[in-house]
């Protein structure tokens, strides 16, 4: 899954609406030296710099050990 910083208006743009005008969401943003969002959303906005790949894997790690319990 790739959003270049180039096309933000096809992805993040929408997102970052929809999160300022529902006082209930939270907007995350999983990207490898691009994890940015308006400061109006600031306070609701989860931001992971690093590659989506890694996170999904150590995600998926995290699960496996938590069914092992």
């Amino acid at each position: 899954m790739r959003n270049s910083y180039n096309t933000p208006r096809i992805i993040k743009y929408p997102f970052w609406r929809m999160t300022a005008e529902n006082p209930r969401a939270t907007y995350v943003c999983v990207n490898y030296g691009e994890a940015v969002c308006p400061e109006e959303i600031e306070g609701r906005s989860i931001m992971v710099n690093a590659d989506i790949g890694e996170v999904i894997n150590a995600l998926l790690d995290e699960s496996d050990r938590s069914d092992e319990l």
